[in-house]
């Protein structure tokens, strides 16, 4: 069968950021919202190695660091009932890891929320690491200060009413960081900002010099994928 002359064209994709592909773990492709914008003019194009979020509320990501974009977040725990006078004279006890508990003795007029939370607050060593404040539905709640899938909380108090009999956990939580792995031209010709699909890298060795939007944060969730920054 005869060849057709033609023109053919390759794509190559500059990845420079990835120093190498031992440990790279590839994460599924996703949907870059029309507001993603890179640092580099033309801000419509965005490149390999940018460091991308998901945005607030919707499946689309954009830059690491917009407003719009998700934050890690720390571990939360609420107690299972309001504050009441039951509380007076207690002593409840909060824990990062196993042993490294922060005990907050409630005086006698710890008998309602407001006046639990200045208690706990005012703590020096619980508000160091803690912060308590109400939920929407009107309970106790103790946070890490620290945000995060590294973060853990048990809280316990002497009365098994307020966090139950063996106490509450809970875990921080990550965002969805990642890198581009591919162009994305978020400008198509003759219309406004569109959306663009674009592949993803999870983990990987990586040159940082060559990573666009790379925020503290994105860097803390990708080093504990397994990521290393050279």
């Amino acid at each position: 069968m005869p060849a057709v002359p033609g023109v053919y064209k390759q794509e190559l994709e500059d990845r420079r950021y990835i120093l190498t592909e031992q440990g790279l773990v590839r994460g599924r492709a996703v949907v870059l919202d029309r507001d993603a914008r890179s640092p580099i003019a033309p801000e419509h194009q965005i490149e390999p190695g940018t460091a991308i979020v998901r945005r607030r509320g919707s499946r689309r990501f954009v830059q690491a660091g917009h407003p719009d974009g998700e934050h890690n977040q720390p571990a939360a725990v609420s107690s299972l009932q309001p504050a009441d006078p039951a509380w007076a004279n207690t002593l409840i006890t909060v824990s990062l890891a196993d042993g490294l508990g922060f005990p907050v003795l409630l005086d006698a007029n710890a008998v309602d929320n407001a006046a639990v939370l200045d208690q706990l607050n005012q703590d020096p060593p619980f508000a160091a690491q803690f912060l308590a404040d109400e939920d929407t539905n009107g309970m106790i709640r103790v946070r890490t200060r620290d945000a995060g899938a590294g973060c853990r909380l048990h809280v316990q108090a002497s009365i098994p009413a307020a966090f139950g009999p063996n106490g509450s956990a809970a875990h921080g939580l990550d965002a969805d960081y990642r890198l581009t792995d591919g162009w994305a031209d978020l400008l198509e010709l003759g219309e406004g900002p569109t959306p663009y699909v674009v592949p993803t890298v999870l983990a990987g060795h990586f040159d940082e010099s060559q990573l666009l939007h790379l925020t503290p944060e994105a860097r803390v969730v990708l080093t504990r994928r397994g990521s290393i920054f050279g």
